[in-house]
């Protein structure tokens, strides 16, 4: 275990001898320094980031990364700092630096996914998260998100696939269901829309889209009295929500 010294330095390990940040070996005993400075500085990021400290948890990594470049988990770590603080393309350049380290980073992937979605770059937010599932067909999210990623494209068929693999591996994701009524409501398939819009609204009550959805098919179909219900109801859960804000 190592102990850090004043300012920027780093004690030996193996002899205690306090080295400057830039050594690689230690002076005295000669042994390799830098995965420990490495770990140190990883480390402390770290705890700054859950404490609150974005600003001295990039200071902490950038430094790093100095030293390290290819360094992934400091690069990833990086891109999540510019990606909660708002800068897109600088959080798309970090976790692409952290994927060229490590191709198998599965993680890396759906994150740099999620910040191509954002962008509103969906072909290449639909080439992270597919490359996610080629590593771990089972990763829930990433379905959810290629689903979400192919249904803005208007690639529906896809969507759709992808959307029914994420409730299946996951059935809290609710939203799915929303979405596979909204695919099935623009084919013409009505029957199995308002299925998807009753799933949502049974698992989540008050899902106000669902219940507009409902609604419009109640309102095609000549069933006047049924959709004033619905459009009742989500009114007043919207009058809900405003009166919590």
């Amino acid at each position: 275990m190592t102990e850090s010294g004043a300012g920027d330095q780093l004690r030996c390990p193996r002899c205690g001898h306090l080295a400057a940040e830039g050594d690689k070996f230690c002076a005295e005993c000669g042994m390799f320094l830098r995965d420990a400075f490495t770990d140190q500085r990883l480390l402390l990021a770290l705890v700054h980031e859950k404490e609150g400290r974005s600003k001295e948890a990039r200071r902490e990594l950038e430094r790093l990364l100095e030293l390290e470049p290819d360094h992934a988990l400091a690069n990833h770590l990086l891109g999540n700092l510019y990606f909660h603080q708002g800068t897109l393309e600088l959080a798309i350049e970090r976790y692409e630096k952290a994927l060229s380290a490590a191709p198998e980073f599965v993680l890396g992937h759906y994150d740099l996914g999620v910040a191509w979605y954002h962008r509103g770059n969906m072909p290449r937010a639909i080439r992270a998260f597919q490359s996610c599932l080629e590593i771990d067909p089972h990763y829930n999210a990433a379905h959810y998100r290629l689903a979400l990623s192919l249904f803005h494209a208007g690639q529906l068929d896809e969507a759709l696939d992808h959307f029914e693999q994420a409730i299946t591996l996951t059935p809290e994701y609710l939203m799915a269901n929303y979405h596979l009524g909204v695919i099935h409501e623009r084919r013409d398939e009505t029957a199995a829309a308002e299925r998807s819009f009753r799933r949502s609204i049974d698992e989540a009550v008050g899902e106000v889209s669902s219940l507009y959805h409902l609604a419009t098919l109640y309102k095609t179909r000549g069933d006047d009295g049924q959709a004033e219900d619905l459009l009742k109801s989500a009114r007043e859960f919207g009058h809900q929500l405003n009166s919590d804000d």
